[in-house]
């Protein structure tokens, strides 16, 4: 019996995940919301395969569990998330990822190719909706020396972990000392040297003071300082603009070296510059090495990046001692009004994180209406009340789409529609088609952007038009669907023409109920019109304007659970 673990932060999610991949029969190891409670896990059950959400509780990242517990291991990694397009994951992080909203038999299905992804390296199709295999990473050619010497093999995927990791730390770490402290620490440890330090220059004293570092003696932090000029090695960096590699000191004699390299026996030195914004570099990020070492193009990459990453890091750290120094003399200038500044300024910054943070859930639970749904229909043998669990679910599938789409576009409330529309035909198309039916779906479409609210109706009008297709349009279960999205030239109207080739549907006089009644109903609320004709097949033609779409989400999710499911033919 394979072994899995599950990282995810949302309990409702990891409950149902939990249930479905032991009903499958595989045992599970471990749920972790945190990517330490999942580390913890993996090193105590040695888990065959790890289902992986990307953002995590506590600020973590998934492909932190993934680089502490894959490494030298055959444990797959199939990260199910509707985050992935914001991760450039490449397969030194796992094997798959497998978009969200899912159903219950799409992570199965993603599970078995995993694993013989890991056993044989291939992948069986078919694939589910929304499962991609992870890329290759980019390579880069190693060098040599110049003595003839060659450089050590660093584990390239282990120090793009390493960037990736540190990246997202400091990133979130608003003390640049914490920060200082742990790129020297990563930077020692990724490449194996026992000494590193970060040089501020001072530029009254045109030195070098170190700030930060590892292996040194008491009194070098924070006390020893270098001349800002050719005489030492960081010093020649930060000059030269360039990193500076010597791989022995000793035969070097253009160095007037400071006393703490004697103190300390460094032989070999690797130093590059921390950039500024403007003018001067903000200082030198080194490594020493007591013994002679041949620095390879991977190291120089490496500590290259790191130094790029401490560069944002101190912009990041100037920019917040700039605006609490502003907010300072404002509150020095209107001390009455401190206490307002000061509270306007949190409850816009927890009003951003609660509405990215609400927006999250809601994605996750529509994803979890959407799978209790699916066993739902697969549990009831009433063919009258799998449709209408059914119509419930593509009406669920279709809203959980739109939150996908918009976390993806960031805090803006528009998106893509046509992407959005591509994706939703896809979900569509695996929901109402078994594979025995030979019906094809293609969808065209253009670039628009929409808001949320015109989007999640033009998407229930997408899922409920396409259903009745799939659900009346073709008895011999032969056919074809044809989805186009158009704009006007003049980019203040949209068109999307629905057709099928089957047997053609005739709508009764005064039609003012059920699916058209809601096809309409959602047409008239973002001021469109929904036209029906039916000529060796059926064809609807929904026109609406871009600039002016006043749809209420509230009025649209009304409609929506109100109205009765399906159309007749």
């Amino acid at each position: 019996m394979l072994k899995v673990l599950i990282a995810e932060d949302d309990i409702l999610t990891a409950d149902m995940l939990s249930e479905v991949v032991v009903g499958a029969g595989y045992q599970v190891c471990g749920v972790a919301r945190t990517v330490d409670d999942a580390v913890a896990m993996g090193k105590i059950h040695d888990p065959d395969l790890a289902l992986l959400d990307l953002r995590l509780a506590s600020g973590g990242i998934g492909t932190e569990i993934a680089a502490q517990l894959a490494r030298g291991t055959t444990m797959g990694v199939l990260y199910a998330t509707g985050n992935a397009t914001q991760f450039k994951l490449t397969s030194d992080n796992g094997q798959a990822t497998l978009s969200k909203p899912y159903r219950a038999g799409d992570v199965l299905r993603a599970l078995e190719l995993v694993e013989e992804m890991v056993s044989t390296g291939r992948a069986t199709r078919p694939f589910p909706s929304g499962f991609e295999i992870l890329p290759r990473p980019a390579t880069s050619t190693e060098i040599r020396g110049p003595d003839g010497l060659e450089p050590r093999d660093p584990d390239v995927a282990r120090l793009l972990r390493q960037l990736a990791a540190f990246g997202g730390f400091a990133l979130g770490e608003s003390d640049l000392g914490k920060v200082l402290a742990e790129a020297a620490r990563v930077c020692a440890l990724s490449l194996e040297v026992p000494l590193c330090n970060i040089s501020r220059y001072r530029s009254e004293e045109n030195d070098l003071l170190v700030e930060a570092g590892v292996g040194w003696r008491p009194g070098v932090i924070g006390g020893v300082v270098s001349r800002a000029d050719a005489s030492s090695p960081q010093g020649r960096a930060f000059t030269t603009g360039g990193p500076l590699i010597c791989e022995d000191l000793r035969q070097d004699v253009s160095f007037l070296l400071p006393a703490f390299y004697a103190e300390h026996g460094v032989v070999s030195t690797l130093c590059v510059i921390i950039k500024n914004k403007e003018g001067k570099p903000w200082g030198v990020l080194e490594i020493d090495n007591p013994r002679k070492q041949v620095y390879g193009e991977q190291d120089i990459n490496f500590v290259t990046g790191l130094a790029n990453v401490l560069a944002e890091a101190v912009e990041a750290s100037k920019h917040n001692a700039a605006t609490k120094g502003s907010l300072d003399r404002v509150n020095d200038m209107v001390a009455d009004r401190d206490r307002l500044v000061a509270a306007q300024a949190r409850l816009l910054s927890e009003k951003a994180a609660l509405a990215q943070e609400l927006q999250e859930r809601v994605g996750d639970s529509l994803q979890l209406v959407y799978t209790m749904l699916n066993k739902q229909i697969s549990s009831t043998d009433e063919d009258g009340g799998k449709a209408g669990v059914a119509a419930i679910a593509r009406r669920v599938m279709s809203m959980a789409k739109v939150y996908d789409h918009l976390l993806d576009s960031g805090p803006a409330r528009t998106i893509d529609f046509g992407p959005y529309l591509s994706s939703l035909c896809d979900s569509v198309k695996d929901l109402e088609n078994p594979r025995h039916r030979d019906i094809k779906l293609t969808c065209d479409w253009q670039p628009l952007m929409l808001d949320l609210d015109t989007s999640t109706a033009l998407g229930l009008i997408t899922v409920e038009l396409l259903a009745n297709s799939f659900l009346h349009a073709f008895p011999k279960d032969v056919g074809s669907i044809t989805v186009s999205l158009t704009v006007s030239e003049a980019g203040d109207r949209g068109k999307i023409i629905f057709a099928d080739d089957g047997v053609g549907f005739v709508e009764p006089a005064e039609s003012e109920r059920r699916g058209v009644f809601l096809v309409r109903r959602l047409a008239r609320q973002v001021d469109g019109t929904a036209e029906v004709r039916s000529d060796h097949g059926t064809t609807w033609t929904l026109d609406f304007p871009v600039a002016s779409s006043r749809a209420s989400t509230t009025a649209i999710a009304k409609e929506s659970a109100t109205a009765s499911f399906g159309m007749d033919r």
